[in-house]
């Protein structure tokens, strides 16, 4: 899998508790399909560099570390601005399927993510129909 720091999500624009929410989330998505190697886990560590909070980072460290999905809490902020929102879920499906995978865990993990950012299911199910078609598409190149 590659994993890329670059994401679309306005992560300046953020408070550190939703840099922090943000960064459990790409854990949570990383660590769904319980497969993740060290190359995975060393590339993750530097997507989520944003971070300031060197306990979250040890947190967080420790749920790759014992292969755990961490539990997510609500997300607060952006309530008008569902844009940002909806950005954060495509970065967040960008880490799903960069291993050109979409596993049945990460499929759940992804709906759970959609509800807590107060997306109706059928949308959460539409990006998840897009990020398939997204790697068949990679099959093809």
């Amino acid at each position: 899998m590659r994993m890329t720091q670059e994401f679309n999500t306005p992560i300046s624009s953020m408070d550190d508790h939703q840099k922090e929410w943000f960064a459990t989330a790409i854990v949570s998505m990383i660590l769904a399909d319980g497969n993740v190697t060290r190359e995975e886990s060393d590339s993750l560590m530097r997507s989520i560099s944003f971070v300031r909070n060197p306990t979250l980072v040890e947190t967080l460290k420790k749920y790759i570390a014992f292969q755990t999905v961490p539990n997510l809490t609500v997300f607060t902020g952006w309530e008008k601005n569902l844009k940002n929102r909806a950005i954060m879920m495509l970065d967040l499906m960008k880490v799903a399927i960069a291993d050109r995978d979409f596993s049945p865990k990460e499929r759940e993990q992804f709906l759970l993510i959609g509800k807590i950012l107060g997306f109706p299911r059928h949308k959460v199910e539409e990006l998840i129909t897009m990020g398939t078609q997204a790697i068949d598409s990679m099959g093809a190149e």
